[in-house]
């Protein structure tokens, strides 16, 4: 069973950044065909097994939300989201960086646990309403 260790970065109440630490199972120690992200974080453990990383990221996110706390990785910037088939193949580790208007391509892919700060990081909903407007634009495209 291989793990990944991830240092990532994490908002408390909007204004103090600290670091904590992901690890990503690719198979689960008790269900190969799910993936397990793990979390620690101010002394509190975090486990969240689905069948993408980025279903169990936005499981992560909803129970850190509640506390006043928001990780800072490219699964949740507004403009980031990925594809029904990114979440059906492989791990759902990789997500299109989405422009209004625009079909997202293969040098939009960025893996949804890396870091960059020209991204503006939100609350789940937030997010969930970019990616809604972003396909009404593409939809109206046609």
């Amino acid at each position: 069973m291989q793990v990944e260790q991830k240092n990532v970065k994490f908002l408390i109440d909007g204004e103090r950044r600290i670091y904590g630490q992901l690890f990503l199972y690719e198979e689960s120690p008790d269900d190969e065909d799910m993936v397990l992200l793990e979390a620690e974080l101010m002394g509190k453990e975090f486990k969240f097994k689905s069948e993408s990383f980025f279903s169990a990221l936005i499981a992560l996110r909803r129970e850190l939300e509640k506390e006043g706390i928001q990780i800072l990785c490219n699964g949740s910037a507004r403009k980031v989201y990925p594809s029904r088939m990114q979440l059906s193949m492989g791990s759902g580790r990789l997500a299109y960086i989405l422009t209004m208007g625009q079909q997202a391509k293969s040098s939009d892919m960025v893996d949804i646990f890396d870091y960059d700060d020209e991204f503006e990081f939100v609350a789940i909903n937030k997010q969930v309403i970019y990616y809604n407007e972003w396909l009404n634009s593409i939809i109206l495209q046609k």
